[in-house]
């Protein structure tokens, strides 16, 4: 009764047919695929500084010889005024020296020397006011004339 083979043996399922598989590290999108990606944008952010900076260099010389050809040309036009300035203050001494201004006041205008006896002082109090009524144009000359003896007052050595 009893045999080799037992009467209920279990049932192995049936195996499905063997698929090559190939096993690749990584897969398809590994690692290695993503190191090569970041390297390859890490040298192109690398050469876009790169080409930046020498952008930046150049682009600061360009400027730094323009504000140098400024300069130059400010320093011309300020060494071109000082000479002109220096010629008028000359010109300006020139005619506002005693002599030249004595020379006028004689020859063109007429005008003589007060002589010292012809200069009368008088002492006001400190209440007493002269005042003077007159029309403009009286005014006017009594003010240049009064202004051209003082000029020449003061002229006198």
């Amino acid at each position: 009764m009893y045999s080799a083979a037992p009467a209920y043996a279990p049932r192995t399922a049936p195996q499905p047919e063997a698929v090559p598989v190939r096993v690749v590290r990584g897969g398809r999108y590994g690692l290695r695929r993503a190191r090569t990606v970041a390297r390859n944008v890490l040298w192109g952010l690398a050469a876009a500084l790169l080409l930046l900076m020498i952008v930046a260099v150049v682009y600061s010389q360009a400027q730094v010889t323009r504000l140098s050809g400024q300069l130059e040309k400010t320093r011309s036009e300020l060494t071109n005024a000082q000479s002109v300035y220096d010629y008028l203050s000359e010109t300006l001494s020139d005619i506002t020296s005693t002599t030249n201004v004595q020379q006028i006041a004689e020859g063109r205008l007429g005008l003589v020397r007060a002589d010292a006896s012809q200069i009368t002082y008088i002492k006001l109090q400190e209440q007493s006011v002269i005042e003077r009524s007159s029309h403009g144009l009286d005014r006017v000359m009594e003010n240049f004339r009064t202004a051209a003896l003082s000029l020449l007052n003061t002229l006198d050595p």
